[in-house]
């Protein structure tokens, strides 16, 4: 089952994609906050804090934090890069049973189509280089980090740069293609 909404370019918010990221996983995030209230609950009558340890470190930051978050920040940074490129017309957020895209509607060179499949990718990488560096907290850090996978020819940001790049180079700047 796919469902997809279109909107202009320049009227897409960030905040849509990132609702959309997490309506696509919302039985996840009720799961995780019921279980997070019941532990606080039980702490708050028992004094006792491991459930709320247990929750928080086994479900609520992994799902909310790590899964949702870094798919947001993924596909609003796609979109802040697309909203700047004057020839894509609409974005469309794609949702199927597995995943939520966005999908830029109107044109773009080869090395836009590039610069745009790394955008998402580099913002996650870039985010898990800061945690895991500064060494906030680096089991976080490697949902972001893992997003460098995403630019493997397997998945779309990665047969985007692919076929970006080849492009570029059967046609460097300045000269006719056929």
């Amino acid at each position: 089952m796919s469902s997809s909404s279109t909107s202009p370019a320049a009227d897409l918010k960030v905040r849509t994609v990132a609702w959309a990221v997490a309506a696509q996983v919302w039985p996840l995030l009720a799961f995780a906050g019921v279980l997070l209230a019941a532990a606080l609950v039980w702490m708050a009558r028992s004094g006792d804090p491991v459930p709320v340890s247990l929750a928080w470190v086994l479900l609520v930051k992994p799902a909310a934090l790590g899964l949702v978050a870094s798919f947001a920040l993924h596909e609003s940074a796609h979109v802040l890069v697309l909203k700047r490129i004057r020839t894509v017309t609409h974005i469309a957020i794609e949702r199927t049973a597995w995943r939520t895209s966005v999908i830029p509607e109107g044109a773009m060179t080869a090395g836009q189509a590039a610069v745009v499949a790394l955008a998402g990718p580099s913002a996650c990488v870039a985010v898990g280089a800061v945690l895991w560096l500064a060494g906030l907290d680096r089991s976080l850090a490697w949902w972001y980090l893992v997003h460098i996978a995403f630019l493997l020819p397997l998945f779309g940001d990665g047969r985007a740069l692919w076929h970006g790049v080849h492009a570029m180079r059967r046609h460097p700047a300045g000269e006719k293609g056929s």
